[in-house]
């Protein structure tokens, strides 16, 4: 029999394929119900495969869809949200500045914890941040025209009395719009959050547990401090990202942290193990 000039007929008689053919179709007759789970596995493995070639936009949610379990083409992160390291954030809804709220005392800052206002790292995987009700507790008796601390105010040039320079008024009234109270009023009045962008915000497909992480240890301190993965944030003001937050930073940070040694003692080579397991991760 001539081939056809394409070479289809050629293709269908050859004998290695005819080979490999004749070989699946007895395993598909011995193994018919193990070839339905061979045939799923195979779709998924397909599916899993499927290359992203285009970056995910650092100003959208993770998108739905098919995703490669590679990086997408072209980037080193596999994370959703701002996520150029070292670059703030300019376009924040108003300038939140940790360094005033977190910073030492003896450098023009309130040291608060970083848990008062996320306060939810303690008892869930996300930390969150707080509501506007919870920044205006504090905020609704704050001068927003005068600042009791001097460095904070400037001269007005047409006055020459002295107000709160701009970047920290402006703040303080954008908080007040967001709430919808005004100043000495005790409670807001706009039900909308803050549309804060987020800073670190990790794809779906990964589990990070903030509470797993700062739960007091043996010695009663947080086994992983804030700073650890987030930066000196008392020092900063609009939040940046500072951790690449791939997984091998991840992975190695289980390999080598002091706390798992100090908290499982003679356990902590098979707790190492655990942490190495995709599932910690990857529920």
């Amino acid at each position: 029999m001539e081939p056809l000039e394409n070479g289809t007929r050629a293709n269908q008689y050859n004998p290695q394929r005819r080979a490999v053919h004749s070989v699946l179709l007895v395993f598909a007759k011995k193994h018919a119900v193990k070839n339905i789970y061979l045939f799923f596995g195979l779709v998924i493995g397909t599916l899993a495969c499927v290359s992203d070639t285009e970056p995910y936009s650092a100003d959208a949610p993770f998108p739905k869809g098919l995703h490669s379990l590679a990086p997408p083409v072209g980037v080193d992160h596999v994370t959703a949200g701002h996520t150029t390291l070292g670059e703030v954030v300019k376009d924040q809804p108003l300038a939140f500045n940790h360094a005033i709220h977190a910073g030492k005392v003896d450098d023009g800052g309130m040291e608060m914890e970083c848990t008062y206002c996320h306060s939810n790292a303690r008892r869930s995987p996300s930390a969150g941040v707080p509501a506007t009700q919870v920044c205006w507790n504090c905020h609704k008796s704050i001068d927003s025209a005068l600042s009791v601390n001097e460095d904070r105010n400037t001269e007005n040039a047409e006055t020459g009395a002295m107000e709160r320079n701009a970047s920290g008024k402006g703040a303080l009234e954008k908080l007040a719009e967001y709430c919808g109270a005004a100043p000495n009023m005790p409670t807001c009045t706009q039900t909308e959050p803050i549309p804060w962008t987020k800073v670190h915000d990790l794809p779906d497909f990964v589990h990070f547990n903030h509470s797993m992480h700062i739960r007091p240890g043996v010695d009663g301190e947080p086994r992983v401090e804030c700073a650890e993965c987030h930066g000196a944030m008392e020092e900063r003001g609009v939040a940046e990202r500072e951790s690449s937050l791939l997984m091998g930073w991840c992975l190695d940070c289980h390999k080598e942290h002091p706390s798992v040694d100090e908290n499982y003692g003679t356990k902590s080579e098979l707790r190492r193990a655990e942490l190495k397991d995709c599932y910690t991760c990857h529920k």
